[in-house]
């Protein structure tokens, strides 16, 4: 980050070194989010070939966990006997996946 994108940050969050302000505090925490924000702009612009590829290994892992999720359900519905609570247990382990 720049000195002029400091210094355009703190134009836009409507600070002035010279004067006092009675919201000062609200004004430095307008700049302070700015420049966060710039921050994790620039950090993510350079990572997004990492983060790409960490989403994508997200969503693989979501997948094979409600696979699994599944394929227990259905082991838990035909390993039980009628009377014995199966089928909610299988509904259960489901439900588990609902977001």
């Amino acid at each position: 980050m720049t000195r002029d994108d400091i210094i355009r940050m703190a134009r836009e969050a409507d600070i002035d070194w010279h004067k006092h302000w009675d919201d000062e505090e609200n004004r430095l925490e307008r700049f302070a989010a700015l420049v966060a924000a710039a921050e994790r702009d620039q950090i993510i612009a350079l990572n997004a070939p990492e983060i790409e590829r960490i989403n994508e290994y997200i969503k693989t892992l979501e997948e094979a966990v409600a696979a699994e999720r599944e394929a227990c359900a259905k082991v838990v519905e035909q390993a039980g006997v009628d009377g014995y609570g199966t089928l909610a247990a299988a509904a259960m382990i489901r439900a588990r996946g609902e977001k």
